[in-house]
């Protein structure tokens, strides 16, 4: 069941219901309901929050709109709509939240390396 709720948060065109269903040998409804059983959550919910999720760990190095289509939103908006709801904030004020990878961030941001003295 675990690697069922896994797969249908991921995106990507594997990640429909009725292939990840068809995967674990299960209908959609039955897989539905076995999750709702198991998470405690419904499924839509859980792959909502996995979009959002993937959307936000994606919003330090790329535009709102990128994240979005990224994580299988229909466009920004719809994604704003979802982050208000499930978050209480904007993606973009997300984005300013979370620090960029280290490989990102300009050169003065980084920190300098400390040499070891001898």
């Amino acid at each position: 069941m675990a690697h069922a709720a896994r797969a249908t948060v991921r995106p990507g065109p594997g990640a429909s219901l009725d292939a990840v269903a068809a995967d674990v040998g299960l209908s959609p409804p039955r897989l539905r309901a076995l999750v709702r059983e198991s998470v405690g959550i419904p499924l839509a919910r859980l792959r909502q929050r996995g979009r959002l999720r993937g959307a936000v760990a994606d919003l330090p190095g790329s535009s709102v709109a990128a994240a979005a289509a990224a994580a299988g939103f229909a466009d920004q908006a719809h994604l704003t709509r979802t982050s208000r709801t499930l978050l209480g904030r904007t993606p973009a004020s997300l984005g300013r939240a979370v620090p960029a990878p280290r490989d990102e961030r300009p050169s003065d941001e980084r920190p300098s390396p400390v040499s070891a003295r001898g």
